[in-house]
């Protein structure tokens, strides 16, 4: 009478969000990191980075490439940034260029790179796909 029945469950399950991953502060990844969930990092990561949400926290460090939908640094990157919203604490540094859509930068931060605005679906389409890409030209003719 009172219970639902499985169908009802992993409907309700299914809409629930799944919680950040939590990279504590003593560990030390080597490679890539791709999820399509939330990521929170206290730790130190050799590789790049693909994820919706991820929050780099004030001794976390990144060295390598990082991409995904919001991104907030507390931390240091030590290579590019890419996101939709990115947001730099006042303790970021980041050693890299930030390619966005919104940033935000407290007082106190360090940038040593450029910062590009890139609006949505007009200039590149494809530059928050989430996938790393690599476009080779040649000047033969």
């Amino acid at each position: 009478m009172f219970s639902k029945n499985k169908r009802e469950m992993a409907a309700n399950d299914a809409e629930k969000p799944a919680p950040p991953s939590i990279l504590s502060k003593n560990i030390r990844i080597t490679g890539n990191i791709e999820t399509d969930g939330d990521i929170q990092l206290e730790g130190v990561i050799d590789g790049d980075v693909i994820t919706h949400l991820l929050t780099i926290g004030t001794d976390a460090v990144v060295n390598g490439s990082i991409s995904g939908d919001k991104i907030r640094v507390d931390g240091t990157i030590n290579g590019q940034i890419t996101g939709r919203k990115v947001e730099l604490g006042k303790s970021a540094k980041v050693n890299g260029d930030i390619i966005h859509e919104t940033l935000s930068i407290e007082a106190g931060a360090f940038v040593h790179g450029m910062c590009r605005n890139v609006e949505q679906d007009r200039q590149r389409p494809d530059l928050f796909s989430n996938r790393p890409s690599l476009v080779v030209t040649t000047d033969e003719e």
